[in-house]
């Protein structure tokens, strides 16, 4: 119903037709919604079990294999759903009637041609192989979550958000509160279906709650960053069709807050009381019919035109418009992605929680692990990550920091020491501490590959121009950056515990690894031809370096910024009498116990 009438407000429909112009028919514009509607809730229902069976339930519940056999029934209809609004999808674009579609089927493969229809495609492909990951009891947990959670998000790099003045802004805020939502809706409604009668339900109605409470925050940040790049001015919030249903969203979102604050009152701490039960299967009951109907509103919203004059498309090369560099213009044209600050008010609100837990913690890790989350913030929402993909020089900065200075104060951070002290067994999630040590990850032949093969890829082959062509290969290009630094520096600073034991001087030959990369690097852009010059002389701005002196600059930089922060590791290597790693990991056996 709430579909139904906010396509109607939103005329997400139009039921007139034009004489003489070809016409999907009402089967199509009306059956399109609905199977995108259909979509959405299989998607959810699917993430939401798997949440509930890989990170809600304990690992002895009876719930837990229950959730991923009911999360195989969800990817199937998932799979049928994303079958049938594929095929709804091309006959919308060609426009043809089904049937007349499914009577010329060559046309079929002329519509994959779409951006639409090619992420329709994707989603049923992902959702397919789900099925079989869930009969499969030995594949992980993690990895059903993961596809999972992808899956979901390629129709969102579509429809409004791609034709959005600030492109980035718009897709990053999308695909940040689609997941959000997922996670938030699936997980209650999993705990609702499979956990209001077990016996882990607090435990499992506690461990939902703070990932509700980030979802909330996630959710608000998302969708205000999302408005702010398809509206013009505020008063489009009111006096657009497409601003007034973002003002019911709102609505159902204030309602949802209050759910959430009235679980957290009543029935998160007494879950285990009979009575508490019954309340809290009630609340559940009506968050749910809210969350419905807000997923309802979604889905008109997204056929809904948001208003005509909306931005621009910024630059024909980055989507986005830059101010002419200059040095200050690193620190002052800023672009908070609304995907990469929630990322990192994780490890930030999570840090400080440990510390607040612990009698005392030294001053200096937690500075050093601010410092290390600050950096990569500048170069990831501030000025460096706009001109990181218009500058080689400032892409050069950009990777050093993400895989060589952040890395090494995070380290310095001493994470794994501070989660082992701050959670046990008995804790909410289980020691965490413990489950990162066993996991074998830091062998020799990895930790060579985590060191020499990001940057081998990305200018020893077609990497670089691909990851500066659009905002998602750029990002994960410096996710790999930072997940390859931080693992090999997790090894190379000795601060905390590790799985397998590493002495001094192979510490020291991994600092000494990481130095040439750094230096091989930096040489071959000084000394080499151009790279990606095609792009840089297109995407370049106004007083920027021409394209040798910048490339050269950016040879100079992985030439002289990773050695300071390198430098420091090895004066605490070296120095006589410190074995910093091999007294941490004895405080994390007694604290582990």
């Amino acid at each position: 119903m709430v579909l139904v009438v906010a396509l109607r407000f939103g005329g997400g429909i139009v039921e007139t037709e034009i004489a003489g112009l070809p016409s999907a028919g009402p089967f199509t514009d009306w059956g399109l919604p609905v199977a995108r509607f259909c979509v959405n809730l299989c998607a959810v229902g699917c993430l939401g079990t798997l949440l509930a069976a890989a990170v809600l339930a304990p690992a002895t519940s009876p719930e837990s294999a229950g959730c991923t056999r009911a999360a195989g029934w969800w990817a199937l209809g998932w799979a049928a759903s994303a079958a049938m609004s594929y095929l709804l999808t091309v006959s919308s674009i060609i426009p043809m009637p089904l049937a007349d579609l499914l009577a010329f089927r060559e046309l079929l493969s002329f519509g994959a041609s779409s951006p639409q229809a090619q992420a329709m495609l994707l989603v049923l492909a992902l959702a397919t192989v789900l099925v079989p990951l869930t009969l499969l009891p030995r594949v992980p947990g993690w990895v059903r979550l993961a596809t999972a959670a992808f899956a979901i998000l390629p129709p969102s790099y579509v429809g409004h958000a791609a034709s959005s003045g600030d492109h980035d802004l718009a897709v990053s805020a999308l695909l940040s509160h689609v997941l959000a939502v997922s996670i938030w809706v699936g997980g209650l409604a999993a705990v609702l279906v499979h956990f209001r009668r077990s016996g882990d339900l607090a435990l499992v109605l506690a461990r939902f709650s703070t990932i509700a409470l980030c979802c909330f925050a996630a959710v608000a940040v998302s969708g205000l960053a999302g408005a702010w790049a398809r509206l013009n001015t505020p008063a489009d919030l009111y006096q657009s069709r497409y601003g007034q249903l973002l003002l019911a969203k709102v609505a159902v979102l204030a309602v949802l807050g209050w759910f959430g604050w009235t679980h957290r009152r009543r029935t998160v701490a007494r879950a285990q009381e009979r009575s508490v039960r019954h309340t809290f299967a009630r609340l559940a009951a009506g968050e749910v019919v809210v969350m419905t109907a807000a997923m309802g509103l979604a889905a008109a919203l997204s056929r809904t035109p948001p208003p005509v004059s909306a931005g621009g498309h910024g630059d024909q090369a980055l989507g986005y418009d830059l101010a002419p560099f200059t040095l200050g213009a690193l620190f002052t044209e800023v672009r908070p992605d609304p995907a990469v600050l929630l990322l990192l008010a994780l490890p930030a609100i999570g840090y400080l929680l440990g510390v607040r837990r612990l009698a005392s913690w030294p001053t200096s890790r937690t500075l050093a692990w601010y410092a290390g989350l600050a950096l990569i913030a500048f170069v990831l929402v501030g000025g460096a990550d706009g001109y990181a993909r218009a500058m080689p020089s400032v892409q050069a900065v950009q990777h050093v920091v993400l895989s060589v200075v952040a890395p090494v104060l995070l380290c310095l951070g001493a994470p794994v020491t501070l989660v082992s002290r701050a959670t046990t067994a008995t804790s909410q999630y289980g020691n965490v501490g413990e489950r990162l040590l066993a996991w074998r990850g830091t062998h020799p032949a990895l930790l060579l590959a985590a060191c020499t093969l990001p940057g081998l890829l990305l200018y020893g082959t077609a990497w670089l121009p691909w990851s500066l062509s659009a905002h998602g290969p750029h990002l994960l290009t410096g996710l790999l950056f930072l997940l390859t630094g931080l693992l090999t520096f997790w090894v190379a600073a000795g601060v905390d515990p590790l799985p397998r034991p590493f002495p001094p001087a192979a510490r020291g030959w991994l600092l000494a690894v990481v130095t040439v990369v750094q230096l091989a690097l930096g040489a071959a852009l000084l000394l080499g031809p151009p790279v990606a010059a095609g792009w840089y002389v297109v995407a370049a701005p106004a007083g920027a370096p021409g394209l040798l002196d910048g490339q050269r600059l950016a040879g100079a930089v992985f030439v002289l910024l990773p050695l300071p922060p390198i430098a420091l590791l090895a004066v605490r290597l070296w120095r006589p009498g410190r074995n910093t790693a091999g007294r941490v990991a004895g405080r994390y056996t007694v604290a582990g116990r």
